[in-house]
C-alpha cells in the first residue's frame, strides 16, 4: 500500500471562527499551505443573502493582521 496524506479539517459555527482557522492553517509553516473554505450548508439563519455573507467574509479577512486590501 502507498502512503496516505492526512488532510487536517476544521469546522466552525460562524465565519469568524473559520477565518481565524484559515489564517492559522496558512501560517502553519507548510511550504505550500492550502486553505479551502467550503460551506456545507446554507447560512440563511445568519445572513439575509449570499452578497451580505460575502461582504462579511471580506470584512473579516481585511481585519486580519498583515492583510492589505487590493
Amino acid at each position: 500500500m502507498g502512503s496516505r496524506m492526512i488532510t487536517p479539517l476544521a469546522l466552525g459555527k460562524d465565519m469568524g471562527i473559520v477565518v481565524n482557522a484559515a489564517r492559522d492553517a496558512a501560517a502553519s509553516g507548510l511550504s505550500e499551505p492550502v486553505v479551502l473554505l467550503s460551506p456545507a450548508c446554507a447560512s440563511f439563519d445568519q445572513f439575509r443573502n449570499f452578497e451580505i455573507r460575502g461582504v462579511h467574509f471580506g470584512d473579516l479577512v481585511k481585519a486580519l493582521p498583515g492583510v492589505t486590501p487590493v
